[in-house]
């Protein structure tokens, strides 16, 4: 009798628990997916003909990326969201100065 209500204690801690990690698993799941589709859109402008013409989307999609990093920081970290930032500037800079600062400047306060 005894070991069953320590298996029912067990179990009623152990749900909670649980639950969390599965919240975790789908917040960064979420949160990759909107990296990805952000990547997939700077992509298709970098492959345009025109930079110029793109100049106010790559200004658009920096902001967002921006925001993006600013609202899952605590998921990612300090660390994984300066390498993201720096790593999106280095791709960015060929076609966008600005916006290659913007990102810059993001990355420095982590």
């Amino acid at each position: 009798m005894r070991s069953a209500k320590v298996v029912v204690v067990v179990l009623f801690l152990a749900v909670p628990l649980l639950a969390g990690c599965g919240a975790k698993t789908e917040d960064r799941h979420a949160m990759e997916t909107k990296f990805e589709q952000l990547d997939f859109k700077l992509t298709t402008y970098e492959q345009a003909t025109s930079a110029t013409y793109n100049l106010p989307h790559f200004t658009r999609a920096t902001k967002q990326y921006i925001a993006l990093v600013r609202q899952y920081k605590d998921v990612l970290g300090s660390k994984e969201a300066k390498r993201r930032l720096l790593e999106e500037r280095d791709g960015i800079a060929p076609y966008c100065l600005p916006c290659a600062g913007s990102l810059d400047d993001e990355a420095r306060k982590y």
